[in-house]
């Protein structure tokens, strides 16, 4: 399984902000390198639960949400899966983690609920 690096997902944001507007930077580059974290032996749900979680911890100026879930969507596409759930329970889902009223093993389980083959 491939991973996505540190530089990656600061480029995914960087995309994200350009094509949709924001204020672009990053305010602890930390918490983007530690996403990758002991994530070695990690299936893919868990891989993409822990990029989403941590990168709605904000560790950019804007678009955290926007940018967890393109980074946990390419950790499943990269496994031959891709979210499927419609627009409304994803913004729900994404404000849940936000407010940090959403662990990081409900957020696996609403992927695990919500992805599809490609």
């Amino acid at each position: 399984m491939i991973d996505l690096t540190s530089n990656t997902v600061i480029e995914i944001h960087h995309i994200i902000i350009k094509r949709y507007g924001g204020l672009s930077g990053i305010l602890c580059q930390g918490t983007i390198d530690y996403r990758g974290q002991d994530q070695r032996r990690a299936n893919c749900f868990r891989k993409a639960a822990t990029a989403l979680h941590l990168i709605a911890l904000h560790p950019f100026n804007d678009g955290q949400k926007r940018t967890g879930f393109l980074v946990a969507d390419n950790i499943l596409r990269m496994n031959n899966l891709c979210i499927s759930a419609n627009k409304d329970d994803t913004c729900e889902v994404l404000r849940r983690i936000a407010e940090y009223n959403c662990d990081l093993d409900k957020i696996e389980r609403w992927l695990r609920e919500n992805v599809a083959e490609i």
